[in-house]
């Protein structure tokens, strides 16, 4: 279905903050919403027994993982820690080509789309192949031809710790000199024009990038108004090998608040094992945390520290299992479980919806074109049939309580990146 130069109707539609009923959506021809009204005319697209909300927006994925599924070892000694897991993962990359990892990319994202998701920040730090950078317009590529929005997170990879110890072959993948990652994505940049690409920036982690250049990227994404991403204590051995390198009870985040003018365009991914009080002060900056509960779940890692006033986005990660209703639901249960309460940081099905859409864009700076339906916004989106037994007796006043915490992708019936239905 494509809704360009055409206006939708639908039964319901979730519209600054509230269920609209019997909504007209009109979109113009490069798919940007143009009027938001309750007219109807003969010549309207119907959907008249549906749900329509935001796209949506997946801050953190490494689309390639997808193909480590079924080689979870999960509840034997071969899978009891994360870096175990993680050696899996370099077998899988030790022989990537850019066929390969395009055909990784192409199937993950089009599986995303078929969840809803019209947006992601795709964390991306596998970037030779036979010549340095030559992997990621496979990913920008597999982006374009799945339909997804895409923000390229390129990574910045410079050392296998923090003492910089030998580095493992499969990481010569990975590495490149500041000098060089900022010659290649100031390259990517000029040369990218595709309506549904942007490039942002992330430094993989404070263990694979010394602070100093942390703080140059971060700049840098601050000054040209990009977002800027970092894996952050996601595991205590981070913390503690940062506080033996430093030889001070400090761990990542405490360096990064004490050096850093943290901001909106700061994204902090995981957060794991990061204080309460400095998730805290994240929030007091307006920085962001991503959060991957499936991913983080799937991996034993642990329970993120969060606080109500965090700006708070969500993750598939190792995309093990691609449903963003689930990372909203574990999001939310995992916290409860947590704190013994089922009233925690006010995560009611209508915030969990909010972080999956308005704070998704926030953190992708994506919001001028994303993560709501507002006039001069693309029209992403996603249809869910209330024909399904699951929404039976559900009223407008209920319908996202049933829609967050019930429903799963075989509801959704459309789903719209700039207008067109992408689903497959």
């Amino acid at each position: 279905m494509n809704i360009r130069g055409k206006t939708l109707h639908v039964k319901y539609a979730w519209i600054d903050g509230k269920i609209e009923e019997n909504v007209s959506i009109s979109v113009d021809e490069s798919g940007k919403i143009v009027g938001i009204n309750k007219k109807v005319f003969d010549e309207n697209v119907h959907l008249s027994n549906h749900l329509l909300v935001p796209g949506f927006v997946n801050t953190h994925s490494h689309a390639f993982h997808r193909h480590l599924r079924g080689k979870s070892e999960i509840g034997k000694s071969a899978a009891d820690t994360f870096w175990k897991w993680r050696d899996n993962m370099y077998g899988l990359v030790a022989e990537v080509t850019k066929e390969k990892i395009y055909q990784y990319c192409l199937s993950t994202f089009k599986e995303m789309i078929n969840a809803g998701i019209t947006s992601v920040g795709e964390f991306h730090y596998v970037h030779h192949s036979e010549k340095k950078f030559d992997l990621d317009q496979s990913v920008i590529q597999a982006a374009i031809d799945s339909g997804i929005r895409i923000v390229l997170l390129q990574t910045l990879y410079e050392r296998a710790g923090f003492d910089s110890p030998a580095v493992h072959p499969v990481q010569e993948r990975f590495i490149a000199s500041y000098e060089d990652f900022l010659e290649n994505l100031e390259k990517l940049r000029k040369e990218q024009s595709h309506p549904r690409v942007q490039i942002g920036v992330a430094a993989h982690s404070a263990r694979a990038v010394p602070f100093d250049n942390i703080k140059r990227l971060f700049e840098y994404a601050s000054e040209e108004r990009i977002p800027f991403h970092i894996h952050l204590e996601e595991q205590p051995k981070e913390i503690l090998d940062c506080q033996k390198w430093i030889g001070q009870k400090q761990g990542p985040s405490d360096i990064l608040l004490s050096e850093m003018h943290l901001n909106e365009y700061f994204t902090a991914v995981h957060a794991t094992f990061t204080p309460a009080a400095n998730m805290v002060h994240f929030s007091k900056l307006g920085a962001n945390v991503s959060i991957c509960p499936c991913t983080e779940g799937y991996l034993g890692d642990g329970i993120p520290r969060i606080n109500e006033n965090l700006n708070i986005s969500f993750g598939t990660d190792c995309n093990n299992r691609i449903c963003f209703l689930e990372e909203m639901r574990w999001a939310c249960f995992s916290q409860q479980m947590l704190n013994n309460s089922r009233s925690v940081c006010g995560l009611s099905p209508e915030k969990l919806l909010q972080c999956a859409t308005i704070d998704g864009a926030r953190a992708l700076s994506l919001s001028s074109t994303a993560g709501s339906l507002e006039i001069a916004k693309y029209f992403d989106a996603v249809s869910f049939s209330l024909d399904s037994p699951l929404f039976a007796n559900s009223l407008a006043d209920t319908l996202i309580d049933s829609l967050v915490l019930s429903a799963g992708n075989r509801e959704i019936s459309h789903v719209f990146v700039s207008g067109v239905d992408r689903k497959t």
